[in-house]
């Protein structure tokens, strides 16, 4: 092939290409399910593969750089979840401590028997 047949042969090639998507926008019709994992802590991994489950072919490092361009939305649903966590879930009580006075320490399994006084002077 002389160089003009190859840069015909190119220029054909060139007017049938048509630029597929680029993988990070596949994942847009999956971005709130995605984001939500994410802000569950789920790993890219994990996130990766559930796509494949539902047929949806990315690497991992597809989903990262998704993940990055949407960090904030990100952050907004990781609060949004905790917010309902939190007021789902009733409040906790703490118990509270008996003090029991500094020379009256429970011995073993009866907890009304006052710990001897400890002699720290040692021999007189």
């Amino acid at each position: 092939m002389n160089p003009t047949e190859t840069s015909a042969a190119l220029l054909k090639e060139a007017a049938e290409y048509t630029h597929s998507p680029t993988p990070q926008a596949v994942l847009d019709p999956f971005k709130e399910a995605i984001l939500t994992l994410r802000a569950k802590y789920a790993s890219y991994e994990i996130v990766t593969e559930m796509l494949a489950k539902h047929e949806v072919q990315v690497s991992i490092a597809t989903v990262r750089r998704f993940c990055r361009r949407h960090h904030g939305e990100m952050k907004r649903i990781r609060g949004e979840l905790l917010a309902q966590k939190k007021a789902a879930s009733p409040p906790v009580e703490t118990p509270t401590k008996t003090l029991i006075p500094k020379g009256n320490i429970p011995l073993g399994d009866n907890p009304d028997s006052p710990r001897p006084p400890r002699n720290l002077r040692g021999p007189v």
